[in-house]
């Protein structure tokens, strides 16, 4: 045989190589397809290397058939020329080798195409699955929240049923204590006196007549000073047990007397919460009169309760403020008492209020600022409730001299007298030292409100003039004046002083208290 020319064998061996890599190029294109079933991705990448490859295929094998259609034209002159058989045999594998490389392209770009069919069928559904996986997750969070949610709704009903349950063993101890507090000897209970039946409540209420305690109150005083007061006192209940004003009175004479009356005193006013009246004047004063006794708690239940009666006017909620700072300045620091007198007064300033309490918001401003130094002492901040606007930066007090009284409609003037003997009131508001007094209240329940920033020491010497009451007190039988006297220590330190006085006498001025500024 005649060898195969070397030309002719580098083009077989082109060839082949042609067709294997045509072949690689369909295996490329294959694995393009399957990774195109996996991601939409990864399908998008394959599919670009596909078609890279299949066009570098296509590129290669019309190379190659260049080249075999070259090499059979050349092989075709060779055996004319040489007329050996052979190179018939060796034409043919060369013919057949460019074919099977043009099949292998051919089926690349099939491949391809197909690959372009499917491609963004297998991408959704890829897509498809992921979203119903995403759903099936949400779903799966959702019952789990829920289920959370109902265990804490369980959790938090349980707890709030244990709590009720606590704050009504609570008030119950609290009920009580007071009753036990305020309980008179057996010897001595109301029903053994004709006080209204066996719950010794008295439905009926005596009405108050002018001059008529003058009889009372001169007997009970001389058996303060001779002894045997209490057996003086239960006889007189008999007699009197009727009325509020007795109570009030008798009370107010035997804690004068003597600050080691106050228990007993205490019990003596609080006969007029027995009489089952739902009198806000009436309950106030006992309010005020349990606070002079230093009663504390007893005296915020009684304001808790009148607050609860009269929501329409601000003092309930002054009073109330007011109690819980000296509760915190004479009884030891507690922050929720402390907490709660802001919260009082703060409600003072944040709602519209009747016309005959005009101006309220300024002493509610003040005693704000009051609370706000005191929580300052304590190391407490971020007190302040309200806007910054209404906020005074160095407000503090030297002095804070208020006063308020229990009957609406009525008109008391405070008058305070500096050491210098400058008296300060409504006709005369302002002094050379700094001192300042707030609006004329000639209704309501005022407060009146004395303010100096740096007092001078010496005395200042508080006094109230009764001016004027359009409402009638027939429970009580006067109008009781309440005065807070609050002065700066040394330290930083704060000192409160409370007193109430009963005025029976219009236009009569009355001293009701002396404030010593030490040097």
């Amino acid at each position: 045989q005649t060898p195969i020319p070397p030309q002719a064998a580098a083009e077989e061996a082109a060839a082949e190589a042609s067709l294997e890599e045509a072949t690689a190029d369909r295996v490329a294109a294959a694995a393009t397809m399957e990774g195109a079933a996996s991601a939409e991705a990864a399908a998008e990448e394959e599919e670009s290397a596909a078609e890279d490859a299949v066009e570098a295929a296509l590129g290669e094998a019309a190379t190659a058939e260049a080249a075999a259609e070259a090499s059979t034209e050349e092989a075709a002159l060779d055996e004319a020329s040489a007329e050996v058989p052979a190179v018939d045999t060796a034409a043919a594998v060369r013919t057949a080798k460019a074919f099977a490389a043009e099949e292998s392209a051919a089926a690349a770009a099939a491949e391809r195409e197909e690959a372009e069919v499917f491609a963004p069928y297998c991408a959704a559904f890829v897509a498809e699955e992921a979203r119903c996986r995403m759903e099936e997750l949400h779903r799966a969070a959702e019952e789990e929240r829920c289920r959370v949610e109902e265990l804490h709704r369980a959790d938090f009903e349980d707890f709030a049923a244990e709590d009720q349950r606590q704050k009504e063993e609570a008030e119950a101890c609290e009920e009580e204590e007071v009753c036990a507090a305020f309980a008179w000897p057996e010897s001595c209970s109301s029903s053994s006196h004709g006080f209204g039946g066996a719950d010794g409540v008295v439905k009926d209420c005596e009405a108050y007549v002018a001059g008529k305690e003058q009889d009372y109150l001169r007997v009970l005083e001389d058996a303060l000073r001779s002894g045997g007061v209490e057996d003086v006192y239960v006889r007189l209940r008999k007699e009197r047990g009727s009325s509020p004003s007795f109570f009030l009175y008798s009370a107010s004479l035997v804690l004068n007397h003597s600050s080691e009356n106050a228990v007993l005193a205490s019990r003596i006013c609080s006969n007029c919460l027995e009489m089952d009246v739902q009198d806000v004047q009436m309950m106030r004063s006992v309010g005020y009169f349990l606070l002079k006794a230093d009663r504390m708690e007893f005296a915020l239940a009684v304001f808790d309760r009148v607050r609860a009666l009269a929501p329409a006017e601000p003092q309930s909620f002054l009073d109330g403020a007011l109690a819980r700072t000296l509760r915190c300045l004479r009884g030891g620091f507690q922050e929720v008492a402390f907490r709660e007198a802001i919260e009082l007064a703060t409600t003072v300033m944040n709602n519209h209020w009747a016309d005959r309490f005009a101006e309220i918001e300024w002493p509610a401003l003040v005693l704000l600022h009051m609370l706000m130094d005191i929580g300052a002492q304590q190391g407490l901040k971020d007190l302040w409730p309200l806007e910054d606007k209404f906020r005074t930066p160095d407000f503090a007090l030297g002095l804070v001299v208020w006063l308020g009284w229990d009957t609406d409609h009525t008109d008391i003037d405070l008058h305070v007298v500096e050491p210098s003997g400058h008296e300060i009131f409504y006709g005369n508001k302002h002094s050379a030292i700094g001192g300042h007094i707030s609006r004329d209240f000639t209704q309501g329940y005022g407060p009146e409100v004395y303010v100096l920033k740096a007092p001078p020491s010496g005395t200042y010497t508080v006094k109230a003039k009764y001016y004027a009451s359009h409402q009638q007190s027939t429970l009580t039988g006067a109008t009781s004046a309440v005065i807070w006297a609050l002065r700066s220590t040394a330290g930083g330190g704060a000192e409160l002083k409370f007193d109430t006085v009963r005025l029976d006498r219009n236009k009569h001025m009355m001293e009701v208290m002396k404030v010593v500024v030490p040097a």
